[in-house]
């Protein structure tokens, strides 16, 4: 098996082959409409995420709602409304605290873990820019960490969840 390193973003991680075999690329999202991803395993088994993104409407509820992707008064342009996630046939529950708050989502990528898979999500612009991360593991998601690109250790945000 072949070992490989790569700079990543100020750090450094080692991979091996066949965990670069299951790493995706980040893919540009939609303004406005359904993105679908796709992810195949080494055993043949696919994940499948799908991210719905719509426009902001006057009706929007939360006039001064502090999303992620906007800022201070300024809502963004647009918002997650659902992602759906399918892994080997089976989907998984997403829930709304996991996306509602995430606007003006640029690129998203589905990178395979050995335990599971990691959904990244990136969106707005200069200061309210941020990057999502949506963990899964035993077909259920377990985490949800959002952070400021530009304050990444002052603003962020960490979500456990667990079911019975």
């Amino acid at each position: 098996m072949i070992s490989r390193t790569i700079l990543l973003v100020g750090f450094i991680a080692s991979f091996s082959s066949a965990a670069l075999a299951e790493m995706e690329t980040l893919h540009p999202v939609k303004m406005e409409g359904v993105t679908e991803l796709a992810l195949k395993r080494r055993d043949g088994s696919a994940i499948i995420v799908s991210l719905v993104q719509a426009k902001i409407g006057d009706s929007y509820p939360y006039k001064d709602a502090l999303l992620w992707g906007g800022d201070v008064g300024q809502l963004p342009k647009t918002i997650l409304t659902a992602i759906s996630v399918q892994d080997r046939r089976e989907k998984i529950t997403v829930p709304l605290s996991a996306y509602s708050d995430l606007g003006d989502v640029k690129s998203a990528s589905v990178q395979g873990l050995a335990q599971g898979f990691t959904v990244s999500v990136h969106g707005g612009d200069t200061a309210g820019a941020y990057d999502a991360l949506l963990r899964f593991s035993h077909g259920r998601i377990s985490e949800r960490i959002v952070s400021s690109r530009e304050f990444p250790d002052q603003a962020v945000e960490r979500t456990h969840y667990s079911f019975p």
